[in-house]
């Protein structure tokens, strides 16, 4: 697989995220479980870089979600 291949993937979880159909802890799991997968297909893999661009809008989501619990 191609670093474009990866932001995709990435963009892909994050839009899951976005749009509710993963919780937060959902979310964290997922990622994780994908990312310790990748990390087996290329050596360079980040797996920093890769949860970074995945979970963009999970700090959004659990800050409103705090918000709504107020």
């Amino acid at each position: 697989m191609t670093r474009k291949d990866y932001i995709l993937i990435a963009h892909s979880l994050n839009s899951l995220i976005a749009d509710g159909t993963l919780s937060p802890h959902d979310a964290i799991v997922t990622v994780e479980r994908i990312a310790g997968s990748l990390r087996y297909d290329n050596p360079r893999f980040s797996r920093s870089k890769f949860y970074d661009a995945a979970t963009v809008d999970l700090p959004r989501i659990e800050t409103e979600m705090e918000a709504a619990h107020v």
